[in-house]
């Protein structure tokens, strides 16, 4: 019975793996610095700790309470991995800024029923966060443009 349980939480035990992995990669490998200046290691460090905590407090509460199967939404699946892999090859090409209003436009697609309005106002409120939040709040140096 445990077992059966068990597979229906692959999903949770492989993100548990991947955040274990990031928690040793950081404290083996890369320096994590002083809480004044954090080294390269102290972000994968602090999230895969995070990730693991939530992983463990999912698996015992799914363990002791098991949720429904559910089939997997693939045009959901698809529109994510589609926005991430659209972000990736058109920052380089485009700049940051037209990454970010396509990426927010290829996963709005994981929404069946978003009007034109509302798809456009998403892609416009991505675009306007991204440039507050990493151009203008911590000054990141990315290209906003790129060949124009």
């Amino acid at each position: 019975m445990l077992i059966q349980k068990l597979k229906a939480q692959a999903g949770t035990l492989l993100l548990l793996v991947i955040a274990l992995t990031f928690v040793a990669g950081a404290l083996t490998v890369l320096e994590l610095g002083t809480p004044r200046r954090m080294g390269p290691g102290a972000f994968p460090l602090i999230a895969g700790l995070i990730l693991t905590g939530l992983c463990v407090v999912t698996l015992f509460r799914d363990l002791r309470m098991p949720a429904a199967y559910q089939v997997a939404d693939w045009r959901s699946v698809g529109s994510v991995a589609a926005a991430v892999a659209v972000f990736a090859i058109v920052t380089p090409l485009l700049g940051v800024l037209p990454a970010a209003g396509a990426c927010a436009f290829a996963a709005s697609f994981a929404v069946g029923s978003l009007s034109h309005a509302r798809r456009a106002a998403l892609v416009t409120g991505a675009v306007l966060g991204v440039w507050l939040i990493f151009l203008v709040g911590l000054r990141l140096p990315l290209e906003a443009f790129r060949g124009f």
